[in-house]
């Protein structure tokens, strides 16, 4: 990579200062929050800097208010989209196109760091104005997302952890990267009374439980694992002594009922969450169960334990950090890391409900006292 120019040397030595950093990591839910610990070294360690964040409308709630960052800059998607069609419809976008322009500007960054790596996070590090724009080399970026940086770090192999890939940007910039600090969402502190709640109406206000996520978004809905593995999970669960408490979000109804109205899951069902109380339920949840979603990392990404559930994604790839946890997946399955391959390679054959037995008991052996 070449050598950084003289003014960002400095700031580099001297804990960030006159440097304004714009992150850019549009989405999704878990993909932001395996940014978030990246950033919140970059706060430790560049003090003096002032750290602003690119990310699309629809999740900044996930960011609101977190102490490490000075500001958000919404990429108006919803907006957007909600505009798209009609043709008088695409002056508000033109404008609305200008206010984030504007928005970014303000800003005033000297450095961008490219966590997404596509065309969208490209052309937003170039509209910043920053002169120094730190993306990805290699596999990590596409569409011509190379063109819009100045400076780029290698992806590492397919198969690299994606946190790992995130350190390797900030690591670019000649900064100590351990110890890896947790994500410190004021998201769980907005959703303690909701949670509370929750708790209380299913009479689990002073029981053990752990949070069951047997759904996924409608995109993602290869990710969801079998009935029977969540169902083999909330069983052991309940034997142990620890209630299973199913949650569920929009278009999740079905996953949610599936498990609860088999009778030898002992499951409870709660109410529809929103992500705040969602996120304080996992702060004091014994463990997470589900398949690899955006709850996975938010589990993560507040200290809960996590049985993660593998069947068309890389568990190496998109594997839980920073928490105990295990990984379940079919130990004959080979993964590429390439997502169109891994994902053409079947869904959760192969993967039998004694080991997700297996997995939750190991884990709450582990983390027994918690």
């Amino acid at each position: 990579m070449q050598e950084f120019p003289p003014f960002l040397q400095r700031a580099l030595r001297e804990q960030g200062r006159d440097l304004t950093i714009l992150v850019v990591r549009l989405a999704a839910m878990g993909d932001i929050l395996r940014t978030l610990p990246v950033v919140r070294l970059l706060r430790r360690e560049l003090g003096q800097a002032r750290i602003f964040w690119a990310v699309d409308d629809r999740w900044s709630i996930v960011l609101q208010g977190h102490p490490d960052l000075d500001g958000l800059v919404l990429f108006p998607r919803r907006e957007w989209q909600q505009r798209q069609g009609p043709i008088f419809g695409w002056p508000g976008v033109v404008t609305s196109f200008r206010r984030f322009r504007a928005d970014l500007r303000q800003v005033s960054a000297s450095l961008v760091l490219d966590f997404h790596g596509n065309l969208r996070s490209g052309a937003i590090g170039w509209l910043s104005g920053a002169p120094v724009r730190l993306g990805y080399d290699g596999h990590q970026q596409k569409e011509l997302n190379r063109r819009f940086n100045t400076h780029h770090t290698p992806s590492g192999s397919r198969r690299t952890p994606r946190m790992e890939r995130n350190l390797a940007l900030y690591r670019a910039l000649g900064l100590p990267d351990h110890p890896l600090p947790s994500g410190d969402l004021p998201l769980a502190e907005k959703g303690r009374s909701a949670a509370a709640n929750v708790l209380a109406e299913i009479d689990c206000a002073d029981r053990p439980f752990a949070v069951i996520s047997p759904g996924a978004s409608l995109s993602q809905a290869y990710k969801k694992p079998p009935t029977a593995l969540i169902s083999a999970a909330c069983r052991r669960l309940a034997a142990e002594g620890v209630t299973p408490l199913v949650v569920w979000g929009p278009g999740e109804e079905e996953d949610a009922s599936a498990v609860t109205g088999n009778p030898e899951s002992n499951a409870r069902l709660a109410p529809r969450t929103d992500l705040p109380c969602l996120a304080a339920l996992l702060d004091r949840a014994r463990l997470f169960v589900g398949g690899d979603s955006g709850p996975l990392h938010m589990a993560c990404a507040v200290g809960c334990p996590v049985v993660g559930v593998y069947g068309p994604t890389d568990p190496q790839v998109n594997q839980p950090w920073a928490v105990p946890f295990r990984a379940v997946y079919a130990q004959s399955r080979v993964y590429s890391g390439i997502k169109r391959e891994d994902r053409a390679g079947g869904a959760f054959e192969g993967i039998s409900t004694a080991q997700v037995d297996t997995s939750v008991q190991e884990l709450l052996e582990e983390t027994a006292g918690r």
